[in-house]
């Protein structure tokens, strides 16, 4: 048990460190700012001790029939001094706010530089707001309330406790070792009672990232939500994960008010503790009334510190957790977008042999697929769903690897060929397409964002796209909405095709581009795909047959195998054959 304890504690004050390197590399960049900020707090820190001091000698000067002269002048000084304190204070906490805004923003940004980077594996596994809470809180909850309140806090709030210590002791050293135990009582309490709270707060961290997760999953799919009315479900739902969350939260609230009730008996009992002394020694006549009022000062004064001090403890505590929470993005491992070869594709394909199962599964969902594809030729893939067509591909993109075979474009072996440079020269029109809450302009422009606005409406015209655009009261600078949302699928999809145009690629994928359309945007979208496919290897995947008679290789996929592979014509001479079965009936079909 005590070497389990011990590796626990070990593992914990690891993960600290590790969480403390990576708030100090956000907030690095602006380190002189954070001394000077510090600086200007120690003054006022030592500002602050003195006016205890100031006023209790101003009362015993006064009892005592001092002269008015220098009482004066200790009025005079008081009001400096306060006023210096109250300058210096407000442009320290302008550079600790500036600092604290600065490094929580660098913070984002640079999650999610790395969360975009990413590979497909993640992205699919993982529920965007439970990654995106996790990046927030640790900058919001984490980092800006560390910089803001413990960074800027701590060692001020030090400096004024040791000052008005050697102020205390100098005047009167037994009241000050009763201000002393009671503080140290402050401190033990604080260390002891956060500990247990440290656990729930991790537990609680993981169960709001999971809430936020379906809050932002409903949202994202709400068409999918209306179609099915289940706008009853959805709220019910996250009801039931806020109640869970909410009980969690109770609990922990409980534990932190259970923590300030005990620093706050301590705290009133070190006062009346210091303050009966007080009283007694001064009717012994050993302590002055300037003497015990400086005494309640500076209990007063240290009061602000320690309890400063056990805020800052647990802001400390909760601030080390979200960033953890958020470091366990980069234990993922990003795509390689630098290392490899560079090359201008010319659009050959060879599938060797290969075989492919996703990651944490252990069934293959491509077995032993081979063919080839020459430059400039049009493939399309067959199949039901799920037989792996839009996994073969994910493997030409490169958004995975096969664990055997291999796939080679223009005779170089896809694993050695730069990645960034391989999906730069591809283009991708998918059946779902994902548009900005942004202009038609800028959706446009996302696959080239240097293109001038006559490049994207020459790419609008070629997809059949500027006829509908136009037709917006605001032309291409009309919002889609969130998804697209605003948009029909047509419309959409042209939208992507004039995307894949102003990019000009050399590879094309169009994953089952014309399934769901009425047949006037079918009609216009094969218009737009015609001048599109032109001189570049293109992959279709597509559900109507009728779209891909003219391609040069049709493959259909069976169980994660090629079952039949060749033209149009060739495939249908087979009276048994899947794809020709497939063609009869989809004929069947549109006939009713």
């Amino acid at each position: 048990m005590g070497a389990l304890k011990d590796k626990k504690i070990k593992k914990s004050r690891e993960a600290t460190r590790e969480a403390l390197k990576e708030i100090w590399e956000a907030i690095k960049p602006w380190k002189r700012k954070v001394f000077f900020g510090l600086f200007l707090f120690l003054i006022t820190s030592a500002i602050s001790a003195s006016i205890p001091y100031i006023y209790g000698s101003v009362t015993d000067m006064v009892l005592r029939g001092g002269k008015m002269d220098t009482v004066v002048w200790l009025l005079g000084m008081w009001l400096v001094v306060s006023f210096l304190r109250g300058f210096f204070s407000y442009k320290a906490s302008i550079i600790a706010n500036d600092v604290a805004v600065l490094s929580s923003n660098k913070f984002i940004v640079d999650y999610f530089a790395y969360v975009i980077k990413l590979p497909m594996t993640f992205h699919k596994d993982k529920k965007v707001g439970s990654v995106s809470q996790k990046i927030v809180n640790a900058a919001d909850r984490g980092l800006f309330d560390l910089v803001e309140n413990v960074l800027f806090s701590l060692l001020p709030n030090l400096t004024l406790f040791i000052i008005s210590l050697c102020f205390l002791f100098y005047t009167q050293k037994n009241l000050a070792l009763v201000l002393v135990l009671s503080s140290l009582a402050y401190i033990a309490i604080t260390l002891i009672l956060t500990r247990p709270i440290i656990k729930k707060e991790k537990k609680n961290r993981r169960i709001w990232e999971r809430v936020y997760g379906f809050f932002f999953d409903a949202l994202h799919n709400i068409h999918n939500v209306k179609l099915s009315s289940n706008e009853k479900y959805e709220i019910g739902r996250l009801q039931k994960n806020f109640d869970r969350a909410t009980e969690q939260n109770r609990k922990l609230f409980y534990l932190w008010n259970k923590l300030s009730f005990w620093q706050g008996v301590t705290f009133d009992a070190g006062f009346v503790a210091v303050f009966a002394a007080g009283v007694m020694m001064m009717s012994k006549g050993t302590l002055t009334v300037g003497q015990l009022l400086m005494f309640v000062g500076y209990t007063s004064l240290l009061t602000s510190p320690l309890a400063g001090l056990g805020k800052q403890y647990r802001t400390f505590r909760q601030a080390v957790v979200n960033v953890g929470r958020a470091m366990d993005l980069k234990k993922e491992k990003v795509e390689d977008l630098i290392s490899g070869r560079k090359m201008e594709i010319k659009g050959d394909f060879n599938f060797e042999d290969v075989s492919f199962a996703y990651p944490k599964k252990k069934e293959f969902v491509l077995k032993g697929v081979s063919f080839s594809v020459r430059k400039g030729e049009v493939v399309a893939l067959v199949g039901k769903s799920g037989v792996g067509k839009t996994t073969l591909m994910d493997l030409a993109g490169k958004y995975y690897l096969p664990q055997v075979g291999r796939v080679e474009i223009d005779g170089v072996d896809l694993k050695k060929i730069n990645l960034q440079s391989l999906r730069e020269q591809m283009a991708v029109v998918p059946q779902e397409v994902m548009l900005f809450n942004d202009t038609v302009l800028n959706n446009i422009r996302y696959a080239k964002p240097k293109a001038s606005e006559k490049e994207v409406k020459e790419a609008a015209k070629m997809a059949n796209a500027h006829e509908f655009i136009m037709k917006f009261s605001k032309g291409y600078r009309q919002v889609v909405g969130e998804r697209g949302i605003k948009l029909s699928t047509g419309q959409k999809q042209r939208i992507a095709i004039a995307r894949a145009i102003l990019r000009n690629p050399r590879i094309l994928i169009l994953d089952e581009a014309t399934s769901a359309l009425d047949s006037e945007s079918e009609k216009l979208i094969q218009e737009a795909l015609k001048k599109l496919v032109e001189g570049r290897t293109t992959f279709i995947i597509a559900h109507r047959l009728s779209t891909i008679q003219n391609a040069d290789k049709i493959i259909v996929l069976e169980n994660g195998k090629i079952a039949e592979m060749g033209r149009h014509e060739d495939l249908m001479k087979n009276p048994d054959g899947i794809y020709r079965n497939f063609w009869e009936l989809q004929t069947a079909r549109e006939r009713v």
